[in-house]
């Protein structure tokens, strides 16, 4: 969601900028980013180079850990969650980590960090609906260590890394 947020020149400024990567290594990792499972002769045809040139090019992004692991994304609506939030939580500073490993403990919390701007901590939360999105805020806004919770609701398609969600809670609704 995040890289699709970005323009593509800004990406590709990002890309450039710290690690010594081409045109092509960009065309890999567009491909990548669409479909991780893209073979390379496809990506090899769509740059005008061999297959073996793309192998080669992809085991060096690789190597550079500029390119790391692939993965699959899950729609959460197809597991009955309606609602994905984003969470602004303003936290007493000296207990942020405290804040976080609670938040972390609440079942539909699926990411949540401390972050640097207008919120001492950021959280991406799964929910069934939006009431159960009043509730968690309510619960999180019922810390003695929060002063405020604000949230967004995302409307687009949601799409979300394995690894963020927690099939273990979402099997015993």
């Amino acid at each position: 969601m995040f890289w699709r947020a970005l323009t593509t020149s800004r990406i590709e400024s990002a890309l450039t900028s710290k690690a010594k990567i081409d045109e092509i290594d960009i065309s890999i990792i567009r491909a990548l980013q669409k479909d991780a499972r893209e073979n390379f002769a496809a990506i090899a045809k769509n740059c005008s180079t061999s297959t073996d040139t793309i192998s080669k090019r992809f085991r060096k992004l690789r190597k550079n850990n500029i390119i790391v692991g692939t993965t699959v994304l899950l729609n959460p609506k197809i597991f009955g969650y309606d609602c994905i939030a984003s969470l602004g939580i303003d936290a007493v500073h000296p207990h942020l980590k405290e804040v976080i490993e609670w938040i972390q403990a609440i079942p539909e919390t699926i990411f949540c960090t401390a972050s640097t701007g207008k919120h001492d901590i950021f959280c991406i939360v799964v929910l069934k609906n939006v009431g159960r999105l009043s509730q968690v805020k309510d619960l999180i806004k019922g810390h003695p260590m929060v002063r405020e919770v604000t949230t967004s609701i995302w409307v687009d398609d949601i799409l979300l890394c394995p690894q963020n969600f927690e099939f273990e809670h979402h099997e015993k609704d």
